[in-house]
């Protein structure tokens, strides 16, 4: 470019040189008579004259097309620097799902209204960092555009378009644009559909030990197993064993979810408990000791085995199974069998009671109702069930130490578990799968593989 600027130059500067006598000739020409100067002053002046028209017309054509080039030229770069903007947002978002991999199977939308819900989550336990991600997520939202460096908005800036699940892959629409220096104004824009591998290790999940929407902890409750819930409890961490001896602190994140760790997880609600079927047989209120099956009755498992017993309520709005003491429920069937008790009411314990079997697997399965909205553990008792009632508010008050065997072995699920108001609360341990306990597995995203897709958007 430069070379041919010399040359047009230099050509005008010579053009308008050898084109000055015969301006001075013109003049000349006027006063004189010979015919044959005049014929030829005549010609030469309009052939120099014509020359030097194309050569101007070649001149400025050579420069349009240079500065044309030199727009195109400016307008790729601009829109290739979009292009880098909007990866280096794509592989921003990619982060922001790494570190919080339960937002990686939920749309967009559906971030922002579980986390608008939710307070945020205390210290010492592993989970999303809700003040960050409630920050990040509404920008998303609103299709902000974020500043690539925020000190510099000249290096672009990019916007989450849309991100929405669909059938184990992430699928991510991102916009980069570059402003016009110093202004709003916009100068090239990209935009981006990728497609994200979400992996999943919902089989490296156990079934919660305690699940509950609230979560008020002793300082010496013992779980042995998964606690999850909505929040996290701060716990004291100063009993040596079970999940409240374990210094939180220290316990990484890595494939899977490890046993006794803490989980708090807004996007996962407790499931919802089975229904009794129509073939259910009914009985009164559990308010003594049991045996079941009833030997007594014609009780009759269904085809796989199980027993299905609806249990009415004491007096209406009352509870479906009160016990004390010595009482029990008994459960005399073999461990691949199941018991499933379908409760009217609420749950009163109130003494040293054994409910269930020692087996391998918990084979009683207790069901809450919509008007099951009280577990109450007054003192220790000898449980073996799996116990979901995700509307019941659990409490143990207990002020003797449990002795060995003590403890509620399978799982607890309800809305809220407090054991503040025990000096001694009694142990949970996890036994069961979730086959044993007839809910599907949890789906936990655990792996961001590579991009597998990668398209450009004409905008």
């Amino acid at each position: 470019m430069a070379m041919k600027k010399l040359f047009l130059t230099t050509y005008l500067k010579y053009y308008l040189a050898s084109i000055e006598p015969y301006a001075d000739r013109i003049n000349k020409t006027t006063k004189r008579t010979d015919c044959q100067s005049l014929s030829q002053s005549g010609f030469s002046v309009p052939l120099a004259l014509g020359l030097g028209l194309v050569m101007i017309i070649v001149a400025a054509s050579i420069i349009g097309r240079s500065q044309s080039d030199r727009d195109i030229t400016s307008s790729q770069r601009e829109t290739n620097r979009a292009l880098s903007v909007s990866e280096a947002g794509a592989i921003r978002f990619q982060a922001f799902l790494d570190r919080h991999k339960l937002l990686a199977t939920k749309n967009l939308a559906q971030w922002i209204t579980t986390l608008d819900t939710l307070p945020s989550v205390q210290a010492g336990c592993h989970s999303i960092d809700l003040p960050i991600a409630k920050y990040q997520a509404g920008l998303f939202k609103d299709n902000t555009w974020i500043d690539l460096d925020p000190s510099d908005r000249n290096k672009g800036r990019y916007q989450i378009v849309d991100y929405q699940y669909q059938n184990g892959v992430g699928k991510l629409t991102v916009a980069g644009r570059i402003d016009a220096y110093n202004t709003t104004d916009y100068t090239a824009n990209s935009t981006l559909k990728i497609d994200i591998p979400i992996g999943s290790e919902s089989a490296k999940i156990a079934p919660p030990a305690l699940w509950a929407n609230t979560l008020n902890l002793n300082a010496s409750q013992k779980v042995t197993g998964q606690i999850r819930g909505v929040t996290c409890p701060l716990l004291p961490m100063t009993d040596a064993d079970g999940i409240a001896g374990v210094d939180m602190s220290n316990i990484e994140i890595v494939s899977g979810i490890p046993s006794g760790q803490i989980i708090a997880d807004p996007f996962v609600n407790i499931p919802t408990p089975k229904i009794a079927p129509t073939t259910a047989t009914s009985i009164p209120a559990i308010t003594t000791s049991i045996e079941l099956p009833r030997p007594t009755s014609t009780d009759t498992p269904d085809a796989n085995g199980e027993y299905h017993y609806f249990v009415d309520t004491d007096i209406p709005g009352g509870d479906s199974i009160k016990l004390q003491d010595i009482d029990r429920i008994k459960i005399t069937i073999p461990a691949h069998q199941k018991i499933n008790l379908y409760l009217k009411g609420n749950i009163d314990l109130a003494g040293s009671q054994t409910i269930g079997v020692n087996s391998a697997n918990p084979n009683l399965r207790i069901y809450g109702s919509s008007q099951t909205v009280k577990l109450t553990i007054k003192d220790n008792a000898e449980i073996t069930a799996f116990i979901h009632a995700p509307l019941a508010d659990a409490k143990n008050i207990s002020s003797s130490t449990p002795n060995p065997g003590q403890n509620i072995t399978g799982a607890v699920w309800v809305n809220s578990w407090d054991s503040t108001s025990s000096s001694s609360p009694i142990p949970i341990v996890q036994t069961g799968n979730w086959t044993d306990f007839g809910i599907a597995k949890i789906e936990q995203p655990s792996q961001l593989s590579p991009i597998s897709y990668w398209q450009r958007v004409e905008n």
